[in-house]
């Protein structure tokens, strides 16, 4: 009877291993075939998505990243981390955690993917994760020196140039450093006002420093360009032509004050703004422009006279500017309105 009992229990027990062993073989084949899916659609570049939709089948983030893990393809490897970098960054309002997905596909790009195509965008959008998200200057400078380093004629080399200088040039006031780049990240985002108000705080708060200078001209660009509320664009040009008269901005703040007084249509305070502009910043370019605006401003007031002298001007200072010709042909038609 005992004898019966073992080799029942010795049969079950071989059944039951054997159970065990099928499942699991079945569920590895079924893994096998499952990530041979994802290889799949990783070479053929499509993107994971996060739910099922309907009856089409999606594949999850977490199903892309164990096939990553489980590779031996490098291609598979490197091609994968581009897609879920992307998918992660498109998806970043889901959570904390899709920022810090993105910033290690990212990293893992910058470190071991130097050969692929998507290595030099990839440096850039870690660089502007670090430097909206994070404010991990040290590490910013670092990924951007990379991207500058690797790809010097990149079309994002100026961006990558600007931040290291800003970083380097105001570690000394964190927090103003700090308000900048949220202004800059809400002025992305479209939202002008939280990035005004940023701007503001940098001016009232650290007035001496070179970045109140910055804010100054950024303040009015936002005025200017996306508000288009054009008198406040003027007087905060006018700030920083007042306020900090060596400052690089200078002249193209002098410049725009002259744009925003002909898109006011005062005629005399643009003629005024623009000739101010040819006195005191000719070096800097864009004189032909000024001049030619000059006249056009004359022309509005209906002094054909003195916009036939500042037309002729053109052609006697500036010969090979594009306005040459266009000047030209407003000096004959202002000479047939004078009857000439």
């Amino acid at each position: 009877m005992i004898n019966k009992l073992i080799i029942a229990i010795v049969i079950v027990s071989g059944f039951i291993i054997l159970y065990i062993y099928f499942k699991r073989l079945s569920s590895s084949l079924s893994s096998k075939k499952k990530y041979r899916e994802v290889e799949k659609r990783i070479k053929e570049r499509i993107k994971p998505l996060s739910r099922k939709k309907g009856t089409e089948k999606r594949y999850l983030v977490s199903e892309y990243e164990e096939c990553i893990r489980m590779t031996k393809d490098r291609d598979v490897k490197a091609w994968g981390w581009w897609l879920l970098a992307q998918f992660c960054h498109n998806n970043l309002h889901r959570g904390k955690d899709y920022l810090e997905k993105t910033i290690a596909c990212y990293t893992e790009i910058e470190k071991e993917f130097s050969d692929y195509p998507f290595h030099e965008e990839s440096l850039f959008r870690l660089g502007n994760l670090l430097f909206f998200e994070k404010s991990d200057y040290k590490k910013i400078c670092e990924v951007y020196r990379n991207l500058l380093r690797n790809y010097p004629q990149s079309k994002w080399a100026r961006i990558a140039k600007e931040r290291i200088e800003l970083v380097r040039n105001n570690l000394t006031h964190p927090q103003a450093l700090n308000s900048y780049v949220l202004a800059e990240k809400y002025f992305e985002q479209g939202k002008y006002e939280r990035s005004i108000q940023n701007l503001l705080n940098i001016i009232e708060e650290y007035p001496k420093a070179g970045l109140a200078s910055k804010a100054l001209y950024f303040l009015g660009d936002i005025y200017h360009f996306k508000i288009k509320d054009y008198g406040r664009a003027i007087a905060e040009y006018q700030n920083l032509i007042q306020k900090f008269p060596q400052n690089r901005f200078v002249a193209n703040a002098q410049f725009k004050i002259g744009e925003c007084c002909r898109k006011l249509e005062k005629w005399r305070d643009a003629i005024k703004a623009y000739g101010k502009f040819i006195e005191d910043y000719s070096q800097y370019g864009y004189s032909d422009y000024a001049q030619f605006y000059i006249g056009q401003c004359y022309e509005k007031l209906g002094e054909w006279r003195e916009a036939n002298d500042a037309y002729s001007l053109i052609s006697m200072n500036y010969p090979e500017s594009i306005w040459a010709d266009v000047a030209r042909n407003r000096i004959k038609h202002l000479n047939k309105q004078m009857g000439g």
